[in-house]
């Protein structure tokens, strides 16, 4: 047996041992499972929230330095729950369903046919579209805890056999993000991220990976810096999308 092979056993192994949960409400995953990654008293919810097409405006963010930007949903009930629960710490192992979800969602990856399996995608298996997936790192590092587009890197990077760098650094003395204006984030964020002198990414195509997108200063001035190391170019994707909810997407409370 190859050494993928054992790896995948293990996976199931694991999923037998410590079942998986739905990352919208935290139930055990069962049989009827959808796709292998959410309950199906969620199915209504997960579709309502997803982002149709992946592909995220330019009208709704302020984008530069990307090729494009890509998000599987809304940043906005269930899903945003899911994210913070993630990223605090409380249920990191959610970070392995998210990603399946982004992997099915953005790049139209087969399903998993139930919990503690891959989704598999035919798009990566001769010709990767990426060289590298390289995380977003946090502003605010927590002890002990390797950050939600870490967790989300690594395993996509499982998913598609694509090796995950860490060149990027955030710069001492820059503001968090969070609280500042538009213009403020942009600004900020043009300063707040550098590659490792020692990162080499001559040639490369990157997949960066974020939990959430919002003004797009962050993935922007992350794509800057890689292609400052000589990336070739930068697609940013992420888990959500801060954008206004499409009126047709909105519920009695939210309209």
């Amino acid at each position: 047996m190859r050494a993928l092979d054992w790896r995948c056993a293990a996976e199931q192994a694991a999923a037998w041992l410590y079942p998986r949960r739905c990352p919208f409400c935290n139930e055990l995953l069962g049989a009827d499972a959808v796709q292998g990654t959410f309950c199906p008293a969620c199915k209504a919810e997960e579709e309502r929230l997803s982002h149709r097409p992946p592909r995220l405006p330019a009208t709704e963010h302020h984008f530069y330095a990307l090729q494009s930007a890509l998000a599987a949903y809304y940043y906005s009930g269930t899903v945003r729950e899911a994210i913070l629960l993630c990223k605090r710490g409380f249920h990191p192992w959610y970070a392995r369903e998210l990603a399946d979800r982004m992997a099915v969602r953005i790049w139209g990856a087969t399903p998993a046919s139930c919990p503690g399996r891959r989704p598999q995608n035919e798009l990566f298996r001769d010709m990767p579209l990426y060289h590298c997936i390289v995380p977003v790192p946090p502003h605010q590092p927590q002890p002990g805890l390797p950050g939600l587009p870490l967790l989300l890197a690594r395993r996509l990077g499982i998913l598609w056999g694509i090796p995950v760098e860490t060149p990027l650094y955030t710069v001492r003395g820059t503001a968090a993000q969070k609280g500042l204006s538009r213009t403020d984030r942009m600004e900020n964020a043009r300063k707040a991220y550098a590659c490792r002198k020692s990162a080499d990414l001559s040639g490369k195509r990157v997949l960066l990976v974020d939990d959430i997108i919002t003004t797009g200063a962050t993935v922007s001035a992350c794509a800057l810096a890689l292609l400052k190391a000589g990336a070739v170019d930068v697609t940013a994707a992420a888990i959500a999308a801060d954008e206004e909810l499409p009126k047709e997407k909105r519920t009695s409370t939210e309209k």
